[in-house]
């Protein structure tokens, strides 16, 4: 409790930075679609200095910033000081602020947390997860009843289209609806609380989904790569995640996707 209302309070704080008006230094970074703001850096380094605070022996790694090196055994804090940089960018109030205390590659305890409308999922391995201090788990319905969200991948986008487009039409045929919010941490995050029930990335990065990750699982959720693993901790990779019931429909057709595509 004491490490949640600590992590809260510099979540917060660096939230209410996020909430005032800016205007936006914005550089590209691997190509057009993938943009840095002068933001992200600021927000990123009051939570390193926020973190240093509540944990002074843990290395940090940010989106931003992946210079430092943990060594094995030593905890360290995995951050995306905004995730839905390009939602913030459009003033489209979806983005948050996503952390994981992670050690040797898995989170051990996660928050993300929404300025907008002052959201904050949190989890600890094994002691299940909440939102704004009230528990949360994933759905029951059907898949038939699901509703899905499916992000954008990365890299050349005619390829990114067609990877994705057999699991877009699956889902658009056999689900309630899907969804594309820009930001996978809250994608996951509304997986956990319930509101949606499958989230699909065919490429994503360990500071996109590890708090998200452990989020849903602690709410009776499933998250793996499309190989059916676990997503690696290091590197990209691919992402399915969902109640048992969405996951267990959708990953045979992942299975095959990613066998054909060879990635």
């Amino acid at each position: 409790m004491i490490m949640q209302q600590a992590l809260l309070k510099a979540n917060e704080e660096v939230g209410k930075l996020l909430l005032e008006h800016h205007s936006l230094q914005i550089k590209q970074k691997s190509d057009m679609f993938d943009l840095v703001t002068d933001m992200d850096l600021r927000s990123q380094e009051l939570l390193r200095d926020a973190y240093a605070r509540i944990l002074p022996e843990a290395a940090f790694l940010g989106e931003e910033d992946m210079s430092d090196t943990p060594a094995p055994g030593q905890l360290y804090w995995l951050v995306d000081p905004i995730d839905g940089t390009k939602n913030f960018v459009h003033e489209l109030q979806l983005s948050c602020i996503a952390t994981a205390l992670c050690q040797d590659g898995e989170a051990l305890l996660a928050c993300v947390y929404n300025p907008w409308n002052g959201e904050f999922y949190f989890a600890e391995k094994g002691k299940g997860a909440t939102l704004n201090g009230e528990p949360i788990h994933v759905s029951n319905r059907s898949f038939r009843d699901s509703m899905a969200a499916i992000g954008q991948g990365y890299g050349e986008r005619h390829e990114t289209v067609q990877r994705l487009k057999p699991l877009w039409e699956y889902c658009f045929v056999h689900c309630r609806g899907i969804r594309a919010l820009g930001t996978a941490e809250l994608s996951l995050c509304y997986v956990a609380a319930g509101r949606l029930d499958g989230y699909i990335e065919q490429a994503i990065m360990p500071w996109d989904y590890l708090p998200g990750n452990l989020i849903i699982r602690e709410a009776g959720g499933v998250a793996t790569n499309w190989k059916g693993e676990l997503p690696s901790p290091n590197g990209m990779d691919s992402l399915l995640v969902g109640t048992p019931d969405f996951h267990q429909t959708m990953l045979p057709l992942c299975k095959n996707l990613q066998t054909r595509c060879g990635f």
